[in-house]
């Protein structure tokens, strides 16, 4: 589980009075010709899907979580997460991992990726102002853009030139490859001041950082300078000090926006509160420990492919929902409807294709998830997948394809080794496919007066302006405003 993703992963693998098919609705409608305002309102309470709905208002939740963490004084997510997505499928509150079990009918492991972010002593002012600046600068000066696109490669130069022409300059400033070794480099210059990968499954825990002895030197850590020898591997006994460790925690560990976003501490009422972060001893080289705190895994990578190459599989399946991300920033009909943006913004890492190097933005740390060799098979992967997305949207279709034989690559951040293929499957819930539009009842998305039913891929009525994702809404927002 990537993000918030980690609670799906949870309630899939963990709840074991169910099947997957009642979780995930599967007698329900599939026909977009029976999909009905009616039918959605009856989806089964069994089922994964009506935790998402307004009727379990998070802000109730988070409230709740409240009046536990400040007289525990804990970081209230995990408890808010308990509350909101995992009691409503009788998933044990504080239940050791170590004795959470799988159910029957699941034959895959929940892999939980998280992001380490320096001495839990300097949370969260090293989070707000420190971690990645000073690397990801360094980083824009030391590439030059003229090296994004060999000169031969007509069909690359033009779809850069259409992802600048719409998303502008302040965008075409940042666009690079990523070199890998350079970062090491800088990362070690600066203390390793960046967010690193790490990732939990059902019985151990993973900080993968390969490569030399890393020396962790933060502004402002009085205790000083750690060193550390990765890859770690501990089991959640040996991370244990005198309580057990919990799904509920690493769960927690996997999504806390409130790590991230000053603006998601604000709603912390107690300031002595939101300076506690999510943290976990690791050992440093002395043979000590130092305290380290975790955040959200989606600032490492959005897509859960890093944590998943560390199994060596033949094949990966990647589903990514990424439009509301752009809808949400603003950015305009048109920019989050070309293909191209959207397929550079989500997957070019994965390539070593970047823009996300603006050293005061945490994502900037998906620069380290560089996978895949571009030229796989002799072929510009990243140029195969756009054309084949405009293919498939020009026909009406939902976009999924398969790139057959992607090279891994070695990244020490992830600590993989590379020399292997892999055939990834990228479902990409971009927009609305027409031929699913086409099969609609008249009464469900009606278009605006004057406006197409569609337009830019999305539907014209704000209601469903976001589908086929549920666009963000502020905590205590009015239940009304739905309706």
């Amino acid at each position: 589980g990537v993000s918030g993703g980690s609670v799906v992963s949870t309630i899939y693998h963990f709840q074991n009075s169910t099947t997957a098919d009642v979780l995930f609705d599967v007698a329900g409608p599939t026909d977009p010709s029976e999909i009905t305002e009616e039918v959605l309102s009856t989806i089964p309470q069994g089922s994964i899907f009506p935790i998402f709905t307004v009727t379990n208002p998070a802000v109730v939740f988070f409230g709740q979580a409240l009046q536990i963490a400040i007289p525990a004084a804990v970081h209230p997510l995990p408890i808010f997460f308990q509350f909101q997505f995992l009691n409503p499928f009788n998933i044990e509150a504080d239940l050791p991992l170590t004795s959470a079990q799988i159910r029957d009918d699941v034959k895959s492991t929940p892999i939980f990726t998280t992001s380490m972010i320096g001495p839990a002593e300097l949370y969260p002012s090293h989070v707000d102002s420190v971690i990645n600046r000073a690397v990801f600068a360094a980083h824009n000066q030391s590439l030059d853009m003229l090296e994004m696109v060999d000169e031969d490669e007509t069909e690359f130069s033009d779809i850069i030139e259409e992802i600048i022409a719409v998303a502008g300059e302040s965008f075409a400033i940042n666009v690079r490859r990523t070199d890998l070794d350079v970062l090491r480099l800088l990362a070690e210059a600066e203390g390793f001041q960046i967010n690193l990968p790490a990732y939990g499954t059902n019985k151990e825990f993973t900080i993968p950082l390969s490569g030399d002895v890393a020396t962790f030197d933060f502004d402002g850590d009085t205790i000083g300078p750690f060193d550390f020898q990765g890859p770690y591997t501990a089991t959640y006994d040996e991370l244990s000090a005198g309580s057990p460790f919990t799904l509920q925690k690493l769960v927690g560990m996997s999504g806390d926006l409130l790590g991230l976003f000053p603006s998601l501490r604000s709603f912390i009422p107690v300031p002595a509160i939101q300076t506690i972060p999510l943290s976990l001893p690791i050992p440093t080289v002395d043979g000590n420990s130092r305290n380290v705190a975790f955040t959200d895994g989606g600032i490492s990578d959005t897509t859960g492919l890093a944590a998943l190459l560390k199994m060596k599989p033949d094949n990966v399946i990647v589903c990514f929902s990424g439009s509301v991300l752009q809808v949400g920033l603003q950015l305009g009909p048109e920019i989050v409807s070309t293909i191209s943006f959207q397929v550079f913004n989500t997957f070019g890492n994965i390539f070593g294709l970047t823009n996300d190097v603006n050293p005061d933005n945490l994502f900037s740390g998906l620069t380290l998830s560089h996978l895949f060799n571009l030229y796989s098979n002799n072929e510009n992967q990243f140029v195969k997948l756009v054309k084949t997305f405009e293919s498939l949207r020009d026909a009406g279709e939902p976009l999924v394809t398969t790139l057959e034989g992607l090279e891994v690559i070695d990244n020490e951040f992830w600590g993989i080794k590379g020399g292997w293929t892999v055939d990834v499957t990228i479902i990409h819930m971009f927009g609305v496919p027409q031929k699913f539009v086409d099969e609609l009842p008249d009464d469900i998305a009606p278009a605006p007066d004057g406006r197409e039913r569609i337009e830019f891929d999305h539907f014209t009525n704000p209601l469903y302006a976001s589908v086929p994702n549920v666009a963000a809404v502020p905590l205590g927002t009015p239940l009304d405003f739905f309706w």
